[in-house]
């Protein structure tokens, strides 16, 4: 099952100018954070009043989440919120991570999981920050995470970021339909572990209905089939900005009932998805028309 404006952020261009990316870029590598960030604030109020459905979308969530309808200032967080990561992807891609206060969840427990099982499935979302994980992550323990990506779609800010460093490239598997699974196959096989962003469909790949918060929406399934396939752990995990300098990384087993279906599994997640927003509203990054109207959720 798909839907033509569920799949609409495939077609959504990319807002972040390349200029202003290769200024803020330049500006943090010769500046610490606490000089560059005040730079956001205009770039948020340019940006503002032309992403239209950005807001919409913006508005629609946090509606739900705070519980209340959003204002400017709520919106207007959220943008900064995400503006925030994308800068902080640069000091985290040249692991100056000195500046950043981090909170871990489940720190030891993941560690050991890791340590038993080198090759495991990773469901993340767009939320927060996965930059953060795995610079966090890889300075405490030597894990191998690669990333599946849709490249195109964000192809400015990949491109120089990857300039910042070469090596993250490498541990990148971009989205290219069958063959994804593929290279998933092999990676797993290799002792290494695979991430995948579930909270989003690519193309015309299978999909199953799940619940969040109000809303109805659609999530791919080939993750879960692949959990089933390989019987291998399943973590889900999630680099929460908080605020000022500060992160929570936080991770945990999905663990499904035996014989779940693949729609259980999916519920399973995106109810720890929304338990993560419900603890920081801000971090959730879906900036499109993500959920189902009530003809599509009837279908």
């Amino acid at each position: 099952m798909t839907s033509p404006k569920l799949t609409d952020w495939t077609q959504q261009k990319e807002r972040t100018s390349g200029f202003w990316l290769k200024l803020i870029r330049g500006l943090a590598l010769l500046f610490p954070r606490w000089l560059v960030k005040p730079l956001l604030h205009p770039i948020i109020l340019f940006y503002m009043p032309i992403s239209g459905k950005q807001k919409a979308a913006s508005r629609h969530y946090l509606n739900q989440v705070l519980g209340r309808p959003a204002g400017f200032w709520d919106t207007y967080k959220h943008f900064l919120w995400f503006a925030t990561t994308i800068l902080d992807r640069v000091y985290f891609l040249t692991n100056r991570i000195e500046p950043f206060e981090v909170e871990y969840t489940n720190l030891e427990a993941w560690q050991a999981s890791m340590k038993k099982n080198p090759a495991q499935l990773y469901f993340g979302a767009h939320f927060g920050s996965l930059d953060a994980i795995r610079a966090l992550s890889s300075d405490l323990y030597d894990i191998k995470i690669k990333v599946v990506l849709k490249v195109d779609q964000n192809e400015t800010i990949v491109k120089l970021l990857n300039e910042l460093n070469p090596e993250m490239e490498t541990m990148v598997i971009p989205y290219n339909g069958l063959q994804t699974i593929f290279d998933i196959h092999d990676t797993i096989e290799s002792e290494q572990s695979v991430a995948i962003l579930k909270d989003r469909p690519v193309g015309q790949e299978a999909t199953v209905k799940v619940r969040f918060f109000d809303d109805e929406m659609l999530i791919p399934i080939a993750g879960f089939k692949l959990a089933k396939r390989f019987d291998i752990p399943v973590t889900v995990f999630f680099g929460r900005f908080e605020g000022g300098n500060r992160y929570h990384v936080y991770s945990d087993a999905l663990t499904f009932e035996p014989g779940a279906s693949l729609q259980e599994m999916a519920q399973a997640y995106m109810d720890e998805v929304a338990r993560q927003c419900c603890q920081s509203p801000y971090n959730w990054f879906n900036f499109y028309h993500y959920w189902l109207d009530d003809e599509d959720a009837s279908k």
